[in-house]
């Protein structure tokens, strides 16, 4: 008698439609961003700020249609590895990949290590407490760290629960800001073009960095193996978690504007913390909870990109583009063991990088530059793919809107976000991010050909590694027969 043995694999038909929209909203950081984000989009759109952030609702769309599309046809563990290097070609896949990778494993670190200065900084001002900000940090990691590491039904799970307490607080507080409205706030101001400092330019300067607010949507992607009826779940999960954060952030824009006042948010947009104000003047010692809700975000954001980034490096380990052991997974908790423990470890490594040889204050601004840079090159690159990948392999399912124009769409509404991340030139230490963002695609085009002349084939698996093929109207995916 032989006995076969069977390497782990991710566990299967594990997560729902309700997981993966979750995955997508916290992948995003809704509270992270309606703290940081909202006042740099209210210096550009002033009042306007729903306005903006509807029409980036609309052109995030466009991108998630992209994700969407490839989802159906060809659902994958490598997200944007598979769906580029299927519509591009091995090398074009692989610096998409590598840039993905720089995007959901620096961005989280970005929120988790702010988070220690956030708190270290509260807890020196209001009670006199000095607690290093790396000295909560790192805690942090180590709890994402654990969670993704026993099961990914554990830390989904977790996930939306944490998603769903961040959205509920910051909801509740822009109830509270339409009850109580500031100084000669006007209810139809907000929707009102002519409020806007530039009128329409304003609302559309800030429209560019509420596409940056929006971006993380495509979160559930590289969770398609362990997704029930992926080809169908994961493309509806990318859709509604932006359904569900574009109203989120209309709304809470909408009331965070009538809250401070709308013939002031000029000082709104120049305040170093409004929420921190408007929360202990309208909740006293309830502001907290606002706490609560970043605390959240981070956790949440680390937990969902951790699950996203640890799938694509582990597709990648299998093809070969990364070490083998980036391919290995946990034969009880069948999870990527090793690519989760590279996330984190290159999480804490870039927060105490720059918090320790710059300052602390710069970690969320600097991480989030670079990231912002990478994610306009992942979804240029997918929605180029797009086009070329159904022309070629679904010819009789091209559709000019959703095949052409739509990626095309996209790809033109991108390039603002890719100039005013670069123009004008920001102060230091920001001004450095794009020489070490081209540096960091040097090195992964180096690696890339260092690695194609060590193990000849590798880059070409990366377009059927963990790729599936939908065996049912209902979405479900035949992993054993792939695409």
């Amino acid at each position: 008698m032989t006995t076969e043995i069977i390497d782990p694999q991710l566990r299967r038909n594990s997560l729902g439609l309700s997981e993966l929209i979750f995955q997508g909203v916290t992948h995003i950081a809704p509270a992270t961003n309606m703290v940081f984000t909202f006042p740099i989009i209210a210096l550009k759109a002033g009042p306007d700020m729903p306005l903006s952030f509807l029409l980036a609702t609309v052109i995030c769309f466009f991108i998630g249609n992209t994700v969407s599309q490839f989802s159906r046809y060809m659902p994958s563990s490598g997200g944007y590895y598979s769906f580029a290097t299927r519509g591009l070609g091995s090398r074009a896949g692989f610096m998409a990949a590598w840039s993905y990778l720089i995007y959901d494993l620096l961005g989280p670190a970005g929120s988790t290590g702010f988070l220690g200065y956030l708190i270290s900084d509260m807890l020196r001002s209001g009670f006199g407490l000095h607690i290093p900000w790396w000295l909560i940090a790192l805690p942090t990691f180590g709890f994402i760290w654990i969670l993704t590491h026993y099961g990914i039904q554990l830390s989904t799970r977790v996930t939306a629960v944490l998603g769903g307490i961040e959205l509920l607080i910051m909801l509740s507080l822009a109830v509270t800001f339409l009850v109580h409205p500031g100084p000669a706030s006007r209810y139809t101001a907000p929707l009102d073009p002519a409020f806007s400092p530039h009128h329409f330019g304003g609302i559309l300067a800030g429209m560019v960095f509420s596409v940056l607010a929006l971006s993380g949507f495509e979160g559930p992607a590289p969770l398609a193996q362990e997704s029930r009826r992926a080809s169908k779940f994961v493309g509806q999960a990318v859709i509604l978690s932006l359904v569900a954060t574009g109203a989120f952030y209309i709304f809470t824009s909408y009331a965070s504007a009538i809250g401070w006042g709308t013939n002031d948010m000029a000082a709104f947009a120049v305040h170093s913390n409004p929420y921190y104000a408007m929360g202990r003047a309208l909740w006293g010692t309830g502001w907290w909870f606002v706490v609560l809700a970043l605390i959240n975000s981070a956790i949440g954001v680390g937990l969902a990109c951790t699950n996203s980034a640890s799938r694509v490096m582990y597709t990648m380990g299998q093809a070969g583009t990364l070490p083998d052991w980036f391919g290995r997974i946990h034969p009880v908790h069948q999870t990527p063991t090793h690519a989760i423990a590279f996330a984190q470890l290159v999480g804490i490594g870039a927060v105490l990088l720059v918090g320790l040889l710059l300052q602390p204050s710069y970690i969320f601004g600097l991480l989030e530059t670079i990231t912002t840079l990478a994610v306009v090159v992942i979804y240029c690159l997918a929605n180029l793919a797009l086009t070329s990948y159904i022309r070629r392999e679904h010819p009789a399912s091209f559709s000019i809107w959703h095949h052409l124009l739509s990626p095309w769409i996209a790809t033109l509404a991108l390039l603002p976000v890719l100039f005013v991340t670069v123009y004008p030139i920001p102060e230091w230490p920001y001004n450095i991010v794009p020489y070490f963002f081209v540096a960091a695609l040097l090195v992964g085009f180096g690696y890339m050909l260092w690695r194609e002349a060590r193990h000849p084939g590798a880059l070409l698996k990366g377009a059927t590694m963990l790729v599936g093929s939908r065996s049912t109207a209902e979405g479900d995916v035949d992993w054993d027969q792939p695409a």
